[in-house]
């Protein structure tokens, strides 16, 4: 297990290239491991505001339908 990574987060490694187990299609060279922290905060971060988002959307609904 990876430090730093959100748990279960899923690393395959095939000729030193690094694949995440949440996309395969995204491959990133081992040697860039700051493109590869960024990639990964960055889906994160956007299915974290998704789940922020769509449990605003079912709370505040009702109130604006007064």
């Amino acid at each position: 297990s990876f430090r730093g990574l959100p748990h279960g987060t899923n690393l395959s490694f095939i000729n030193g290239t690094v694949i995440s187990g949440g996309d395969p299609l995204r491959q990133v060279e081992a040697k860039y491991p700051a493109l590869l922290f960024k990639q990964q905060l960055t889906a994160y971060v956007e299915k974290i505001y998704g789940m922020i988002r769509d449990n605003l959307k079912k709370e505040i609904s009702p109130l604006l339908g007064l």
